[in-house]
């Protein structure tokens, strides 16, 4: 099997780097056009598409890779956290959406597994219920963990 990322979308940051731009756009504008309007009206309205970079860096540093038998998520720019889980320990894969994401056409995705930490929440993501459907397939035909105790589970 090859190897998917799975990515939460940009459709957001992009929306309003669109929006800013354009309020940028109009502010150097209004610069030009219309006497007396000061220089930090313009600037202060380019400066605030920093805004959209802020948010699209955490974005990009985010991934969940699905390969073989597990699903690896990380995050983190400067320092990183890796988080595995084993398909053959997923129980259930469902989508949640808001209003504004259905409309959007994204959704949070969440994991149930088996173990301590039973719950993984893939936020924000395109197509979210092929995504899911895609992650519960592969689960399903994921080869299941042998118990190290052997098959009851019981020594003699």
């Amino acid at each position: 099997m090859r190897e998917i990322q799975i990515r939460p979308t940009i459709k957001f940051v992009r929306a309003g780097a669109i929006v800013l731009l354009f309020i940028a756009v109009v502010a150097w504008g209004c610069l030009l056009a219309v006497p007396g309007t000061q220089l930090w009206m313009p600037v202060a309205a380019t400066a605030l598409l920093l805004w959209p970079a802020a948010k699209w860096l955490p974005i990009r540093f985010n991934v969940t890779t699905l390969s073989g038998d597990r699903l690896r998520s990380e995050t983190g720019m400067l320092s990183k956290s890796t988080r595995n889980l084993m398909l053959s320990r997923v129980q259930d894969v469902g989508v949640s959406q808001s209003l504004f994401q259905r409309i959007m056409g994204v959704g949070d995705i969440w994991i149930e597994t088996a173990g301590v930490s039973s719950r993984v929440v893939l936020s924000n993501i395109d197509n979210p219920q092929q995504v899911a459907d895609m992650l519960l397939d592969a689960a399903h035909s994921a080869p299941s963990q042998a118990s190290p105790l052997g098959s009851s589970g019981v020594t003699s």
